[in-house]
C-alpha cells in the first residue's frame, strides 16, 4: 500500500478523535447537574467500599499546621428505597477520626458535601470571613461561574473519560479585598460515570496574590485514580 494511503488513514483517525473529543465535549452537562443533580452512587453495588486519599500541603508548616496523609472511606452497606443506597462514612483514621456517619437512602455522593465543607473552612482558616457569606459565595460560584471541561482520568489502569469542574469563588467577589490576598484560590473536581461514587479527585489550591503568602494544597483521590489530564 502507497505512502498515501497511510497518511490518508493517519490524517482521518486524527480527524475521528477530534470529532469524538469535540462531541464529547458538547454534551458536558451543567456543573450543578453533574454535582448536585446526578445519582453518583446509584449503581454501587451494596458491600462496596471507595476509599478515597486525602492529602494536606502546606507551604508553610510553622504557620499552616504540619500536613498529612489520611484515608477517607465510604462503605455501601445496602440497598435502600428504589434507586437509594444506606452508607457509612468514616472520615479519617488515628487521632484525627471522626465519629462515622451512618446515612440513609443516598444516591448522590457524600463525599462531595465532605469536600465542600473544607473548602469553605480552610479557606475561613486563611482568609477571613463569615463563614455563611463564604459558603454563599461559593454556591453562587457553582451556579453562575463553574467552567467544565472534558478529561481523560487514568483509573486501574485504563483511560476512562471524563470531566473537571472549576472555578474560583471568590476572585470577583465584592469584599475581595478583605480576603488578605487568597481570593485567587482555585477549587477543581474531576469526575467520570465510569469511576464508582463519580468522584475521581477533588483539589483545593489556596494560593494568595502576594507571593511571599503561605499557600495550601489539599487533594482528596479515590484509591486506583492515577494521573487527570
Amino acid at each position: 500500500m502507497s505512502k498515501k494511503f497511510f497518511r490518508n488513514a493517519g490524517l482521518a483517525a486524527v480527524a475521528a478523535a477530534s470529532l469524538s473529543a469535540a462531541a464529547y465535549a458538547a454534551d458536558a452537562p451543567k456543573p450543578a447537574d453533574i454535582l448536585f443533580e446526578t445519582p453518583h452512587i446509584k449503581s454501587v453495588p451494596a458491600g462496596t467500599d471507595l476509599v478515597y486519599k486525602f492529602e494536606r500541603k502546606p507551604s508553610n508548616p510553622k504557620l499552616l499546621g504540619d500536613g498529612y496523609s489520611d484515608d477517607i472511606k465510604l462503605k455501601v452497606e445496602s440497598d435502600g428505597e428504589p434507586g437509594k443506597k444506606n452508607v457509612r462514612l468514616e472520615l479519617y483514621t488515628g487521632d484525627r477520626a471522626r465519629e462515622p456517619q451512618e446515612i440513609t437512602n443516598m444516591d448522590g455522593n457524600p463525599l462531595l458535601i465532605v469536600y465542600l465543607d473544607n473548602a469553605v473552612a480552610h479557606f475561613r482558616m486563611l482568609a477571613g470571613g463569615d463563614p455563611s457569606y463564604l459558603k454563599g459565595a461559593f454556591k453562587k460560584g457553582l451556579a453562575d461561574d463553574a467552567k467544565i471541561t472534558p478529561v481523560k482520568i487514568d483509573y486501574k489502569g485504563q483511560s476512562v473519560d471524563g470531566f473537571r469542574v472549576s472555578l474560583a469563588p471568590y476572585a470577583n467577589d465584592p469584599a475581595k479585598s478583605k480576603m488578605n490576598g487568597y481570593e485567587v484560590s482555585t477549587f477543581s473536581i474531576a469526575l467520570s460515570d465510569k469511576i464508582p461514587g463519580y468522584f475521581a479527585k477533588m483539589a483545593s489550591e489556596y494560593t494568595n496574590s502576594d507571593k511571599n503568602a503561605p499557600t495550601l494544597e489539599e487533594t482528596t483521590t479515590l484509591v486506583g485514580v492515577g494521573d487527570v489530564k
